[in-house]
């Protein structure tokens, strides 16, 4: 009887990875990508992202595409702001791919609505996209 159940559960395993399946499961989440951009001054260094919900625990993904500020400064938070970095900030140059580590799952629950913070103390502007959730 104990032989007959451990081929099946073995049968099952083998199919499943040989299916795939594991590798859609695990990486599932909201991965298309959204473009942003965001404007900055002295007098009104931060700006953010279009706020979006998170499925899964990965990385925050952003790219980057064009900055005539040199740099931004970058994080994740929630939709309203609060930090889910846990002290997690980048310097995200022109052509850069960051994933940026965060709590928000962790923390807030699936399906929590998120935003990449940014600032730069320079005047000017920055483009790119970004996703949730990477894959």
């Amino acid at each position: 009887m104990l032989k007959k159940r451990l081929a099946t559960l073995m049968a099952a395993g083998a199919m499943l990875i040989g299916s795939g399946a594991t590798a859609t499961t695990v990486f599932a989440g909201n991965t298309g990508n959204t473009t942003w951009s965001n404007s900055y001054s002295v007098w009104s260094a931060n700006d953010h992202t279009p706020a979006r919900s998170k499925e899964n625990k990965s990385a925050y993904f952003n790219h980057t595409k064009t900055t005539d500020v040199g740099y931004i400064t970058i994080w994740a938070a929630l939709y309203d702001g609060r930090d889910v970095s846990s002290g997690h900030s980048y310097r995200s140059y022109a052509g850069d791919i960051t994933h940026l580590y965060n709590t928000a799952v962790e923390n807030y629950g699936k399906g929590v609505s998120v935003r990449i913070e940014s600032q730069s103390y320079s005047k000017g502007s920055a483009h790119g996209w970004w996703s949730p959730d990477c894959k």
